[in-house]
């Protein structure tokens, strides 16, 4: 897979490559600069494994290319294997008219800019499983994912959203501290819950809270364990 990160803070653009490294489970990772290496050379890197087996992971940095012919680089590119992860990245943001973007199609390759407004608000996804809505919810989550939202971040949110709701179906006296925004949709979502259903929630989170400490659950199946757990309920 083929992934363009660019965009002008760097720190952000490291932070995307580091996250979806640990996502795949790779340990190595290849550092590259377009400067010193040619289409044929990026090809065979490609094609080989790290020391536990596995395909390779590459951070191919274009910040210095220059007025480097890329041509040759993308036609390469569109024989590298489908295991391979290949980072196309830029310090700067890289325009339209840059071969990169103009290929992106071509190449099946996934855009990230570091400078775009955010996709994603993790209180969407709270929202829509709280009203219990799947699609949405998975939506929603696919924008967190790409914005490189920690599934433990969302996992503390979606809890935070349970407690909400039980502050409002169990008439909390807390329930006053709550905007009225706030009120109103967890009034909304508690009629879809009944108490029984929230303590059993409770209970069911906590578990998988634990399990995914003690590294039981894959961090990836975190949050979609969380989701059908709660509109399985």
């Amino acid at each position: 897979m083929i992934y363009i990160v660019h965009g002008n803070d760097i720190s952000k653009s490291r932070l995307l490559i580091q996250n979806q490294q640990k996502k795949m489970g790779l340990e190595s990772r290849l550092e590259l600069k377009i400067s010193e290496i040619t289409p044929t050379q990026l090809l065979e890197k490609s094609r080989s494994k790290d020391l536990f087996g596995n395909p390779p992971f590459i951070v191919l940095d274009v910040s210095d290319a220059g007025r480097m012919d890329l041509s040759p680089f993308v036609e390469k590119m569109k024989e590298i294997p489908d295991l391979a992860t290949l980072i196309i990245l830029s310090e700067k943001e890289l325009p339209k008219s840059n071969i990169f973007i103009k290929n992106l199609q071509n190449l099946k390759a996934k855009l990230n800019l570091n400078e775009t407004a955010p996709q994603s608000n993790i209180f969407n996804l709270v929202d829509a499983v709280f009203y219990r809505q799947r699609e949405r919810a998975y939506r929603e989550l696919s924008k967190l994912q790409n914005d490189a939202v920690s599934p433990f971040e969302i996992f503390s949110t979606l809890l935070y959203g349970l407690r909400t709701i039980a502050t409002v179906k169990f008439e909390s006296p807390s329930y006053k501290k709550l905007s009225d925004f706030v009120k109103r949709k967890a009034q909304a979502q508690s009629k879809l819950f009944s108490k029984e259903q929230i303590i059993d929630l409770f209970e069911k989170l906590r578990k998988i809270d634990m399990e995914s400490k003690l590294s039981e659950i894959d961090e990836d199946l975190l949050i979609p364990m969380v989701i059908e757990t709660v509109l399985n309920s």
